[in-house]
């Protein structure tokens, strides 16, 4: 594994050395973990194997300006195939979590300006974003030869064309004109397509002979373009082939669907088909004559696996739910693990996995009466580090027993405590995990008058402050708790806390009245508000979630 940071914290600065310093000759995939930062490049993957995992799509950026109408130092113009921030030309390559950006600005200022160029086969994107206007995504290979002018330019010109594959889940893509063109076989699944002005989605070029171009599967169309100012698609060339199938289409999408690219391409040989969809701008009533509405055994046909196997049944959801993110706990006996003798006593994370599909582990490292420093005095962190991958989550929430006055556990709110919790958040950086701070579940404490009293003191707002500081995405559970709590009064609290009568429970037969540890009702409550943080901070994890 290697680690790229922009402030000089790790292996590489740029991410382009960090591709340049791996060897040609390899047969495992290498991975590279990019932390956040804005990275001005013009990136170049021409090597195969290689896995290139962001940080976070939000905040793991990599950004260039080139543009169609910038000029060479000999006068010559970049034309379109120039002017990418990204080319991917090699293949078996998968990029998770990073954003592709091309600011050059408007296509009728600048011409086309590419955020990627995607020319290899077996390429999968998850949960990035592609952000550009005209031309943002070219899903190559070139066509045959252009139009209007003997070559097309850029690094691939000249190469002879051949089909390829590219899967695209959860991802971002925003452009105006064009800005999802070009002649491979792309799946895009429940991704979110941007028109940001008046235009056209697609511009396919598939080749005749290739079975599948575009499918787009259960996407959302959304943007600021006018109401009917926005395409489906246009052909690049005269067999292109694109579907929309379940997807969500705004009131930015024409009536009619489709265009022909002012007639220059031959309807007969166009596949531009819809099944499904819904929304404001999914009425057929007006679609052009030519385009097809699927039937239903036709659209199930259209199936991921299908469509992109090829002869070597190439399956990039199976490649991609077979790295499975763990989600490691560290904290104490709010959050641990217990066993079934000591019932109906259960921390909070004991019961998240129930949240997650089969692509998430909870590896529930938490232990009764620990703090940030004893969990770390004990080797207990260095047990994660052995262990912890890159895109690995590590959630860290400590503070009942900080406030312990012995000296093995104590840690004051404004030092001691905040240089423990950096070393859990560097060190998960520095394996190219995601840290995710957690501000200390509240205690079941009421006063006489039935006013909830915080008892953590300074301690949750020394992590605010430390998140902020550090830019860790932070789960405020102690207010969540507190309004959760609020809501159901000092009474009926109990019953989230393990509190039982005397004969109520064979585990405990003289009763129990304990305000800090939870039923197993109470830890439901809590690992949902946990739930709700992961969907509110937008986390890749939040995508594999089960309903």
């Amino acid at each position: 594994m290697i680690i790229v940071a922009a402030d000089g914290s790790a292996d590489f600065v740029r991410i382009q050395e960090a591709i340049d310093s791996i060897a040609d000759e390899r047969t495992e995939e290498t991975v590279i973990y990019v932390r956040s930062g804005v990275y001005e490049e013009k990136l170049h993957i021409t090597k195969p194997r290689i896995r290139l995992i962001g940080e976070s799509a939000e905040t793991t950026i990599i950004t260039n300006c080139d543009y169609a109408k910038k000029l060479f130092l000999s006068g010559e113009p970049y034309h379109t195939f120039h002017s990418y921030t990204a080319l991917i030309g090699a293949d078996d390559v998968s990029i998770e979590r990073v954003t592709f950006e091309n600011t050059a600005g408007k296509g009728e200022e600048v011409g086309q300006a590419l955020a990627a160029y995607v020319d290899g086969d077996k390429i999968s994107f998850r949960d990035c974003r592609f952000l550009g206007h005209q031309d943002t995504l070219f899903t190559g290979p070139l066509p045959p030869k252009p139009r209007d002018r003997s070559s097309f330019g850029g690094p691939r010109d000249g190469i002879p064309p051949r089909p390829v594959r590219q899967y695209y889940e959860r991802c971002y893509i925003r452009g105006d004109v064009d800005f999802i063109f070009g002649s491979a076989t792309a799946v895009f699944l429940d991704c979110e397509i941007v028109s940001s002005g008046k235009g056209w989605v697609t511009a396919a070029s598939t080749p005749e002979d290739v079975q599948y171009g575009y499918v787009f599967i259960g996407c959302k169309l959304t943007g600021e373009a006018p109401i009917e100012s926005v395409g489906l698609g246009r052909p690049w060339r005269n067999y292109a082939k694109v579907a929309f199938v379940r997807c969500w289409l705004g009131p930015h999408v024409k009536k009619a669907g489709w265009d022909r690219w002012n007639e220059r391409e031959s309807v007969e040989a166009l596949a531009f088909a819809e099944y499904g969809n819904i929304g404001p701008g999914a009425d057929i009533g007006e679609r052009v004559d030519w385009s097809k509405q699927l039937t239903e055994q036709e659209a199930e046909a259209l199936d991921v696996d299908r469509i992109l196997a090829g002869r070597d049944r190439w399956n990039p959801r199976a490649a991609l739910a077979d790295r499975r993110v763990t989600l490691y706990l560290a904290g104490d006996s709010t959050m641990s693990n217990y066993a079934a003798s000591i019932y109906p006593r259960m921390g909070w994370g004991q019961v998240l996995e129930r949240w997650f599909g089969s692509g998430v582990t909870v590896c529930n490292a938490a232990a009764s009466g620990r703090s940030s420093k004893s969990f770390i005095a004990e080797g207990r962190l260095a047990a994660i580090w052995s262990r912890i991958q890159p895109g690995d989550y590590l959630f860290i929430q400590f503070g009942h027993n900080d406030q312990k006055p012995d000296e093995a556990r104590h840690t004051d709110p404004h030092t001691s405590y905040l240089d423990h919790l950096r070393q859990y958040v560097e060190g998960a950086r520095a394996r190219g995990a995601l840290p995710i701070l957690i501000t200390s579940v509240q205690r079941r404490s009421f006063d006489e008058q039935g006013r909830f009293t915080d008892t953590h003191g300074e301690y949750p707002a020394s992590v605010k402050r430390l998140a902020e500081e550090l830019e860790v995405p932070l789960i405020d559970l102690a207010e969540k708790s507190k309004q959760l709590f609020l809501s159901y009064g000092a009474e009926r609290t109990k019953a989230l806390f393990l509190w039982l009568r005397t004969g109520e429970h064979g585990n405990y037969p003289d009763g129990v009245m304990d305000d800090t540890h939870f039923s197993e009702a109470g830890a439901m409550e809590i690992a949902r508000l946990i739930v709700e943080g992961i969907k509110e901070l937008d986390l890749p994890l939040a995508g594999l979630m089960q309903e």
